[in-house]
């Protein structure tokens, strides 16, 4: 056993207690007491020992050579005084403040974000073929910096800074890397109450700070998946349409589509959707070695036949009634303060399932509680169709956007993505919350304010 890390170790509170602050397993602390702090861990360990007033043994590492100031100010001493008050607030409160990695897989980026977020991406290839790129935002390396650290579960409180990168055109007058701070609130299975905490805290931030004159875009994902598996339409369709629905284009094309019947249809994949899977997989394959392999270029044989069946599925089916047609619209088209908003879409859906309108409920609910916590809602909007620029949202979501005269300036935003963990690698669904705020415009619009 090293004696003096053991030391140190026991001086910071103990094996749980340094996990906790240095955001490892206790199994890791208890390895230390073995093996000693791995070097990447000695500038930390320094900075704590220093917070707490804890002498560290000259054998534990010469501190003569660590610049301590630097440490013990942490990356927040390049930041301005506004930008360290809203630090400190999201630091607060249980929050670790965590620096998540620069470098992530560009897949698992794409997957999650979605195909638009490509041309915004700087991405690299290592030599064994593997794409990392530069973090487009902190929700994601936050998420993975969660796993790396063995949780798969475990309640989290995460709070960051640092730089993100987006490649942006020249006409859009945006920066291709800023600042960004926030918090993100990991396996807490109370979402109503941490959806609650993680928007309150955020906007008590901004307000802090003097920041007023912004208004607040409210959204639920998961209610419009409510309102889509309650309708009385083919699954296919219901499938869909919540494919579809993050890209709005995309949407109404799809709606317009289903809502006539087509009359051009495929015999092929009528005969391919009339088969079982594997006379199907069978007859899809013949057919690709007879032809010049042209129209199934860059896909699977299963993904080949399993896009025939659906074509030939759809031609089986029923075109969507006009009046299903009109419902899903006016449901998209609901936008109003949130008791309004809320009100229009009961009225709306009192016929439907019950499902739906417990759904609305919860969404109430959580405005009333948010408003007991003292926010305003005079400069707030919430739309059923809020929602369709990040796959990774899974409910509850918001942007603030600050407004003076004509100009409109996004600050930031966050929501629910219960989702994201697992598909990151977790074997597990795990709950989680988040948000973030640009600092550079958070800056700008305080300077603005106070003028």
């Amino acid at each position: 056993m090293n004696k003096s890390v053991n030391n140190i170790i026991n001086a910071l509170g103990g094996t749980t207690k340094l996990a906790n602050l240095l955001g490892v397993n206790p199994s890791a602390v208890s390895n230390y007491r073995q093996k000693g702090f791995p070097a990447r861990l000695h500038l930390k360990i320094i900075a704590l020992c220093e917070e707490f007033s804890i002498p560290i043994d000259n054998d534990f590492i010469d501190k003569s050579k660590i610049p301590l100031k630097v440490i013990k100010s942490n990356s927040n001493e390049f930041l301005t005084h506004k930008s360290n008050s809203i630090m400190s607030s999201l630091s607060s409160d249980g929050y670790q403040l965590i620096d998540p990695p620069i470098l992530v897989p560009a897949d698992k980026v794409i997957d999650r974000l979605g195909e638009t977020i490509v041309d915004r991406l700087f991405i690299f290839s290592q030599k064994d073929g593997i794409r990392l790129c530069l973090r487009p935002d902190l929700t994601i390396p936050t998420c993975l910096y969660y796993l790396d650290q063995g949780f798969d579960g475990e309640k989290k409180l995460y709070s960051y800074f640092g730089k993100v990168f987006q490649f942006y055109d020249e006409e859009e007058n945006e920066p291709t890397e800023f600042t960004q701070t926030g918090i993100e609130s990991i396996g807490d299975q109370d979402s109503l109450n941490a959806d609650v905490e993680v928007f309150v805290k955020i906007y008590n931030a901004l307000k802090k700070e003097g920041i007023n004159n912004f208004k607040t875009y409210f959204g639920d994902v998961s209610l419009f998946q409510e309102f889509i598996n309650v309708l009385d339409i083919p699954e296919l369709w219901k499938k869909s349409l919540l494919e579809k629905f993050w890209n709005e284009d995309e949407f109404k094309i799809l709606l317009d589509e289903i809502s006539k019947k087509n009359i051009n249809n495929d015999k092929f994949a009528e005969r391919v959707y009339s088969l079982d899977i594997e006379s199907a997989l069978e007859l899809v394959r013949g057919t690709i070695n007879s032809s010049d392999g042209s129209f199934f270029a860059g896909r699977s044989l299963e993904e080949i036949t399993d896009r025939l069946r659906k074509k030939g599925e759809s031609y089986s089916l029923k075109p969507l009634s006009d009046s299903t047609k009109k419902l899903i619209t006016e449901f998209l088209s609901i936008k109003d303060t949130p008791s309004l908003a809320i009100s229009g879409l009961r009225k709306l859906c009192k016929s439907l399932d019950r499902s739906l309108l417990n759904k609305i409920d919860e969404v109430e609910k959580r405005f009333e509680i948010i408003n007991s916590n003292g926010v305003d809602f005079n400069n707030a909007i919430f739309g059923a169709e809020k929602g369709r620029d990040v796959e990774y949202y899974s409910g509850f979501l918001y942007d603030f956007a600050w407004n003076n005269n004509n100009e409109s300036i996004y600050i930031g935003g966050g929501g629910r993505y219960d989702d994201l963990i697992k598909l990151l690698g977790s074997e597990n669904r795990i709950p989680a919350v988040g948000a973030a705020l640009n600092l550079k415009k958070v800056e700008r619009i305080s300077q603005i304010e106070s003028l």
